[in-house]
């Protein structure tokens, strides 16, 4: 359980999650729902964020990062897997989840925007960093860190500590494997230029995709 999971100054953990009402009932949707190794991926990423937001000395609403970070990737799960690619199905069902808990704010924006566009590289762009909340930079390279970092990107001992809490389970070959069997199941989460179709495209190459040409036969304006 989620609680279980993470004790209070048990020494397996650098940080403790936030324990409000609502990061609460996240923690418990990711048990319910998530494979082991989306679960502990997304809450790796939230300690790994904790890090960076100190490194940064960037000043963030704990709960706030905990969410996206514990959201970020219910796309993978059966309870939001739609036809969409899984970062708008998981940004969808994050905003419902929310909004069905009492969260109608600005919130459900900033946690939908992070998530829906997580795999998209935006948090280099200067300009969002620069306008942009801060929870969402750190959320994201949290993820990051925890998809294709390593050990010297955080403080020494942190990821150790963390792993020993979360432990890897296959990591991010587990979770491209996740994303792999939703887009096979499903050309249409794994359409052209999306993270997921990328993945298919390179491992199944055999498999029937959508194209450009596909896209330009199907305009009503004949371009060629």
């Amino acid at each position: 359980m989620f609680l279980a999971a993470t004790p209070a100054r048990s020494g397996a953990e650098p940080v403790e999650p936030p324990l409000t009402p609502l990061a609460v009932k996240a923690g418990l949707l990711l048990d319910a729902v998530a494979q082991p190794h989306v679960r502990n991926h997304s809450l790796r990423s939230y300690f790994f964020a904790r890090a960076v937001a100190e490194q940064q000395h960037l000043a963030c609403d704990d709960e706030l990062v905990f969410l996206i970070c514990a959201l970020h990737d219910i796309g993978m799960t059966d309870v939001a897997n739609g036809d969409q690619r899984f970062e708008i199905d998981g940004a969808d069902y994050a905003a419902r989840f929310l909004e069905d808990n009492g969260v109608t704010d600005a919130r459900v924006d900033l946690i939908w925007d992070a998530i829906a566009a997580h795999t998209s590289g935006f948090i280099l762009s200067p300009v969002y960093q620069r306008r942009r909340p801060p929870e969402i930079q750190v959320a994201v390279t949290g993820i990051g860190i925890d998809l294709g970092g390593s050990a010297s990107d955080l403080p020494p001992g942190y990821a150790d500590r963390v792993h020993a809490a979360y432990p890897r389970l296959g990591g991010s070959a587990a979770l491209f494997r996740t994303i792999e069997q939703q887009g096979l199941a499903n050309p249409r989460k794994a359409g052209p230029a999306t993270f997921a179709g990328e993945i298919v495209r390179q491992r199944h190459p055999e498999a029937p995709r959508e194209t450009v040409e596909d896209i330009l036969a199907a305009s009503g304006w004949a371009d060629s």
